[in-house]
């Protein structure tokens, strides 16, 4: 069976490097090891600041709750942070209590590829559930799982030792951490319609509240 085209692979290809914060992330092997533990680093510094936020969403429910975000806030949570509770998030030390578990959501870099694509959130094991939606009880196909991948080197065929601004990679983290919360489960040749830019500026303010060391730094 032909893979659709948006379907990049994600095994061939990469080395996995234990980074900083004792994860291993799929790193494309492409560039000199120096290179290939820089880019697994930046990969444990998004999954660090991605953790921030989800910190910051959690302990700021009126910036959320009771708009229509707040389902795919929950649904990020159930992505990004499943099984954290208020115990863990209320913990003195949340982000080492959640986060630093080794079965939860890690980032990779993104498949070198021609085809333009610099960051995918790739839907995986859907199933369909029951909501209701207007009054009215319907099928609702929602992704238990997801794996994000992103560009860390642009010009990764010419210049593979070429990392990109942190920040850029961040930006790029939080544009694909939107399609999560939006539930993106199909591919559209536009898939960043209502609400989806609306939600994705709302997530990089918090981001930008819960990691300002980071983006005080443009």
């Amino acid at each position: 069976m032909v893979k659709p085209h948006w379907d990049l692979e994600e095994n061939n290809g990469f080395v996995e490097i234990k980074a900083w914060d004792g994860l291993y992330y799929k790193v494309w092997n492409s560039g000199t090891p120096a290179t290939l533990q820089k880019v697994a680093n930046i990969l444990a510094n998004v999954r660090n600041s991605i953790n921030k936020l989800l910190v910051y969403i959690y302990h700021n429910p009126q910036l959320w709750k009771g708009h229509p975000i707040e389902w795919g806030i929950y649904h990020t949570f159930d992505i990004h942070a499943p099984g954290c509770g208020d115990a863990v998030f209320n913990s003195k030390d949340p982000l080492n209590s959640i986060i630093r578990k080794p079965n939860l959501f890690v980032y990779q870099e993104m498949t070198a590829n021609k085809q333009g694509f610099l960051g995918l959130n790739k839907p995986k094991k859907c199933t369909n559930i029951k909501v209701n939606i207007n009054g009215k009880i319907r099928d609702y196909e929602v992704a238990t799982e997801r794996l994000i991948m992103l560009t860390t080197r642009s010009d990764i065929f010419n210049n593979p030792n070429k990392i990109d601004n942190y920040t850029k990679i961040l930006d790029l983290a939080l544009h694909e951490l939107t399609h999560t919360t939006c539930n993106d489960t199909r591919w559209k040749s536009d898939n960043h319609q209502k609400p989806f830019n609306q939600w994705n500026k709302m997530i990089e303010k918090w981001a930008y509240n819960s990691n300002k060391m980071i983006f005080n730094q443009k």
